[in-house]
């Protein structure tokens, strides 16, 4: 029985929407815009429409693309803003976050996947939205990791009453994954979209609804800032690693120039085995020399044209490998989809939402997101950036080709840990030949700041040798802290990270 394709993602529902359009025989942008749609549903504290994203596209034959439909910054328009902290616990640490409306930047995911489908879809948008409204319509169970997201970020959930009315049962319980999740008024939405596609959020009743949210109530986005909206196709990231060429996001994100700085430091470098201390301490040192690159050349030039051309200047590269060399002689709330089709299709698509505002869209079911209130992508302070600024972030949606066929689809979520994580999963699939699950659960490192993160599964000598030179944090079990990395390989088969309870499936014929 052959295959027809493959599709790997942060929850089982969303990766099942997928492969129902490729069962169809859709192609991979069809089943990841059906994936993107379903994702709200099933991991709803990780991503929305009402968020933003990255999806990297390639066919058999032509260039690869990025989409860019991250978010945008909306002018200041209010003298006081809604925009205020929430503590939210995790247990071992408090974390504050700041939502409201003030909070609130313009969002494109809806955008992103309109504009995919138009471009590259082979089947009829009713046909892609229909998975994501049968199951909001009858209704799902959280698993129990997304209930427990549901559960940490309850601050947020109560803050208006119409997040408090969709994410509680009805005697005012947080849902968690003994409640059914039912969400009509996304279903409702998602057959208007079908029907008028993405005017109906951006020019239409539901643009004019968000501005009635914001105007006059604390918050800066307007009608006309959804209708001049753009999604932007750019040229990926290009580079030569092992006998590999990998593709992945550009600047103004972060991530995939120094995913792709990383990889330049440890090519040629003997690592010996997995879990090693050579494999270990270089990786190690090559994230120290990264957050340096970071700080010195990318955080306040990202949104410089042809920042990526810095990777082409082998003095100023030279510079930072004996950094390198020398450190090495001394002894890093999103949800990530791949997918892969027969035909050479791959799609790489990475969203979020932040933690969320609090404010739901009226009749949609949908809230929209707090990347506003998120400080790391606000270096410059709160409403720092001017506007119309497309925010910049760690996602980065790769893959690996050899020649024009595609070897690799992956990206993954965790804020700063994005770029550690598909760092590692490359080295594992690339270097270390293993296989595309074993990329993706093999225990990891992250460095940040002066010390070390480690998971289980390294030998204890070499824990130790890693603590002679650094400060560590010892993780007793893996740790969604470490990302969560979904991939494809070009051989049709799947990982997903348990991290995060990803799931595959394997579509045959």
């Amino acid at each position: 029985m052959s295959k027809l394709g493959v599709i790997s993602s942060g929850d089982e529902r969303t990766s099942q929407a997928g492969a129902q359009m490729l069962k169809a025989g859709g192609n991979a942008f069809d089943a990841i815009c059906a994936a993107m749609l379903t994702a709200p549903l099933c991991e709803p504290m990780l991503t929305s429409l009402g968020g933003g994203g990255f999806m990297l596209a390639k066919s058999l034959g032509n260039a690869p693309t990025l989409y860019d439909f991250f978010v945008d910054v909306p002018p200041s328009r209010s003298k006081k803003k809604d925009f205020y902290p929430i503590d939210v616990d995790f247990g071992t640490t408090t974390q504050t976050f700041h939502i409201g409306r003030a909070s609130i930047a313009i969002p494109g995911v809806l955008k992103g996947i309109y504009e995919i489908h138009k471009e590259r879809g082979s089947l009829p948008l009713s046909q892609i939205v229909q998975p994501a409204i049968d199951l909001a319509r009858e209704g799902l169970y959280l698993s129990k990791m997304q209930a427990h997201f549901v559960t940490l970020l309850e601050p947020i959930l109560r803050s208006t009453k119409e997040s408090e009315a969709l994410f509680t049962d009805s005697s005012g319980k947080l849902i968690d994954h003994t409640h059914l999740f039912v969400n009509k008024e996304y279903a409702e939405f998602l057959e208007n979209f079908a029907k008028e596609g993405d005017a109906f959020f951006y020019s239409g009743e539901v643009a004019k609804s968000i501005e009635n949210l914001c105007k006059d109530r604390g918050g800066d986005l307007r009608a006309v800032d959804l209708e001049s909206y753009k999604v932007i196709k750019r040229k990926p990231i290009s580079f030569n690693f092992l006998d590999s060429t990998i593709i992945t996001n550009p600047p103004p994100s972060a991530g995939g120039i120094l995913i792709s700085f990383a990889l330049k430091l440890l090519e040629g470098k003997e690592l010996q085995s997995f879990g090693s201390l050579a494999h270990l301490s270089k990786l190690i040192e090559s994230m120290v020399v990264s957050a340096e690159f970071r700080e010195q050349e990318i955080n306040e030039h990202l949104h410089k044209v042809g920042l990526e051309s810095l990777l082409d200047k082998q003095t100023l590269i030279d510079g930072y490998l004996q950094a390198y060399r020398n450190r090495v002689n001394l002894w890093g709330n999103t949800t990530h989809i791949s997918v892969l089709d027969s035909s050479g299709n791959a799609a790489s698509a990475t969203t979020t939402n932040g933690e969320g505002s609090g404010v739901i869209v009226p009749k949609s079911g949908i809230m929209l997101n707090n990347m506003l209130g998120e400080e790391d992508l606000n270096p410059h302070g709160f409403f720092g950036w001017p506007s119309g600024v497309r925010l910049p972030s760690m996602m980065a949606p790769t893959m690996l080709l050899k020649g024009d066929s595609v070897e690799m689809v992956l990206g993954s979520a965790g804020s700063n840990r994005i770029r550690s994580a598909i760092v590692q999963s490359i080295l594992n699939f690339n270097y270390f030949q293993k296989s595309i699950q074993a990329s993706c659960s093999a225990s990891r490192i992250h460095y940040e700041r002066g010390d070390v993160f480690i998971e289980p599964g390294f030998e204890a000598a070499v824990v130790e040798a890693i603590k002679a030179r650094y400060p560590i944090t010892e993780f007793e079990s893996h740790s969604l802290f470490f990302g969560g990395v979904n991939a494809v390989s070009g051989n049709l088969e799947g990982g997903c990270d348990p991290r995060r309870g990803g799931s595959v499936v394997v579509v045959k014929r």
